[in-house]
C-alpha cells in the first residue's frame, strides 16, 4: 500500500499541481480568511419527488460555505455536493453494510451500483443568520444533478487483484433552482437538513458533524487542526480510486463532488498544503 501512495504522490509532481484544481462556486481560493465559515456533514434518510412518492434513501451531502468581508467587500462561498441511492450497500461512509449482496463467481466478484450526485454549480444567496431566515444555514443556488450507473469488477489470481469500474452517467437536471436549509441544534445534538431542488424533489435528513467557525478553515484540513499537511494528502491516497459502492468510500474526501476519489482530489490538497 505504501508504494501505490508513494507512485500517487509521484504521479502529482509529474502532472503538474495548477492544471487539474477544480472550479469552485465564487471561490478566489480554497481558504478565506476571517468572516465565518459553515461545515456540515450530514446524511440523507428520505427522498421526497415530484411526483409525491416518497422514498427511504441512503446517502450523505458536504456543504462548506463561508461569508467574509474584505475591505469592504463581502464575498460568499459554498462548495457543496450530495450522493444518495436506494441500494444500502457501502453507501454508509462510516461503515460496510451489505444488503443487496453482490454475484460472486469463483474467486472473483462483480455487481451494479445505482445512485445520484447534486452538486451546486452557481450560488446566489447565503446566510447564517436564523432570526432573519429560521434556519443556520440558508443556501440558493443552481443545481446539477445525475444519475450515476456504475458496475464493479473485482478479479483476482494467485498474485494480485485488480478492480475495473464501468460509468454511466445520465443527466437529470440542470442549472435547476435549490434551496438548501440546515439547523444545527447547538453542541451535543444532531441537527437537521433539507436540500430542495427543482424537478428532483427534497432530499432530508440528519446533520451529523456541523458547526459555524469564525477562524480560517480550509476544506483540504480533514483534521481541522488548521494546518493542510501530508498527513491530509495520504489519507485521501489510502483511498484514491474508491466510488460510492465501496463500503468504505469517504464522500468527504471527494473535493469536487464528482464521485469519485481520484486525481484532482489529491493535487487539491498538494496545492494547499502549508509547510
Amino acid at each position: 500500500m505504501e508504494k501505490a501512495i508513494t507512485g500517487i504522490m509521484l504521479a502529482i509532481m509529474a502532472i503538474g499541481i495548477v492544471s487539474l484544481i477544480p472550479s469552485f462556486v465564487n471561490a478566489d481560493d480554497v481558504s478565506i480568511r476571517g468572516g465565518e465559515w459553515v461545515r456540515m456533514n450530514g446524511f440523507i434518510q428520505e427522498w421526497n419527488m415530484t411526483n409525491g412518492t416518497t422514498a427511504a434513501t441512503y446517502g450523505w451531502i458536504t456543504a462548506n460555505a463561508a461569508i467574509v468581508n474584505n475591505n469592504g467587500t463581502t464575498h460568499e462561498w459554498a462548495i457543496v455536493h450530495a450522493t444518495w441511492s436506494d441500494i444500502m450497500h457501502g453507501i454508509h461512509p462510516l461503515g460496510s453494510v451489505n444488503v443487496t449482496a453482490p454475484t460472486v463467481i469463483g474467486p472473483n466478484v462483480s455487481y451494479t451500483f445505482d445512485f445520484y450526485i447534486a452538486k451546486l454549480v452557481n450560488l446566489t444567496d447565503l446566510d447564517f443568520n436564523s432570526t432573519v431566515t429560521g434556519h443556520d444555514l440558508y443556501l440558493v443556488g443552481l443545481w446539477n444533478v445525475s444519475e450515476i450507473t456504475e458496475t464493479i469488477n473485482f478479479t483476482w489470481s494467485e498474485t494480485a487483484g485488480q478492480t475495473t469500474i464501468t460509468w454511466n452517467e445520465q443527466p437529470i437536471a440542470a442549472n435547476a433552482n435549490g434551496t438548501l436549509v440546515a439547523d444545527f441544534g447547538g453542541p451535543s445534538i444532531v441537527g437537521t437538513f433539507a436540500l430542495t431542488i427543482d424537478g428532483v424533489g427534497t432530499l432530508a435528513g440528519h446533520a451529523w458533524e456541523s458547526a459555524i467557525w469564525f477562524r480560517e478553515l480550509n476544506i483540504c484540513d480533514f483534521g481541522e487542526t488548521g494546518k493542510v499537511d501530508i498527513t491530509d494528502l495520504v489519507k485521501v491516497g489510502r483511498h484514491y480510486g474508491e466510488v460510492p459502492g465501496f463500503a468504505n468510500y469517504d464522500p468527504t474526501l471527494d473535493l469536487d463532488g464528482n464521485g469519485r476519489i481520484d486525481m484532482g482530489d489529491l493535487t487539491t490538497i498538494a496545492a494547499n498544503i502549508q509547510g
